[in-house]
């Protein structure tokens, strides 16, 4: 677990909307205390399956998956596992009384080889770490490369095949 930087963002014990989560998370996400550390972010990375709230793409390629929900633990855990087609990890990101519950289903996240973390009070946990996998189209983690290339003058490496 880790604090990030929340000077410019209001703390929130119950979050108003799933936007304002997702705000706090890529607070987080972009601390340099981040637990995948200094990474590249893409919001809404639109594909044919489904569109994921927050792509990020580490310093090594991998490509990490975020799908936020405030209460709805089973359709982000869904889409998360969704995600696996492209990306080396998935998560869910919940606040934390989510996540404590979707937590007792430990069982279901990890056969789906997906992630639970939750953001509260300016702070990231990750409850349960996914393992490192091979995304099954690698054409669609290239186009996440891209987009974060495009964003970006860093060269990112592709690890997607």
């Amino acid at each position: 677990m880790f604090t990030c930087p929340i000077d410019d963002l209001p703390i929130r014990m119950n979050y108003g909307s799933e936007a304002a989560l997702v705000e706090s998370f890529i607070t987080c996400l972009g601390s340099s205390e981040s637990p995948w550390g200094d990474v590249k972010i893409a919001l809404e990375f639109d594909y044919q399956r489904g569109r994921t709230d927050v792509v990020a793409v580490a310093h090594d390629g991998h490509i990490v998956a975020f799908e936020a929900k405030l209460d709805r633990w089973r359709d982000a855990l869904n889409q998360a596992y969704r995600n696996t087609c492209f990306a080396h990890r998935s998560y869910i990101v919940v606040p934390q009384a989510t996540a404590h519950r979707a937590a007792r289903y430990h069982r279901e996240f990890v056969r789906r080889k997906v992630g639970l973390c939750y953001v509260e009070n300016g702070r990231l946990e990750v409850l349960l770490e996914p393992p490192l996998i091979t995304p099954i189209l690698p054409w669609l983690c290239e186009r996440v490369n891209q987009l974060a290339r495009s964003s970006t003058q860093a060269h990112v490496a592709s690890t997607c095949s």
